[in-house]
């Protein structure tokens, strides 16, 4: 079963779109809305973000996981659901989280592609609770030597 993605944007009013993740396709839908296709099993970050004439008024940051069988939550913009791995919402949660995620990218070998599941319920806790972010292990992290033997 794959995972249909809404990402859809414009200026000012909305803007929904993949922090990370590579869909197998992308649908052009109209000028400003798009559907990211992916496979089962695939992690992708996805961020949702709202407007109206007094400012914002949805901030959101979804880590899941596409197309499993089990622990599947509806999500607004993902079709038909998704595992939820970080979920985040809110002004200054969201501000934290998007320079953890910075941090990620730039820290782990891979970038996103190189965190274990596992991992992000850290991530999820280290944002909600406003505590630093515990290390991913070393053989995760970039510049690591990792010894043989």
């Amino acid at each position: 079963m794959f995972t249909h993605t809404q990402i859809h944007f414009v200026k000012g009013v909305v803007n929904h779109r993949l922090l990370f993740g590579e869909p197998i396709e992308k649908v052009k839908l109209d000028r400003f809305r798009r559907l990211a296709v992916f496979k089962p099993d695939q992690i992708f970050g996805y961020i949702r973000w709202r407007a109206n004439q007094y400012g914002t008024v949805d901030w959101r940051l979804y880590v899941v996981k596409s197309g499993v069988d089990c622990q599947m939550t509806v999500i607004q913009g993902i079709s038909p659901a998704a595992k939820i791995l970080v979920t985040i919402s809110g002004r200054d949660r969201m501000k934290r989280a998007l320079r953890v995620m910075d941090s990620i990218k730039a820290n782990t070998k891979d970038g996103f592609f190189g965190v274990p599941e596992s991992y992000w319920q850290v991530v999820q806790n280290s944002i909600i609770r406003n505590t630093p972010l515990r290390k991913l292990p070393r053989h995760y992290r970039k510049n690591e030597f990792n010894h043989v033997g």
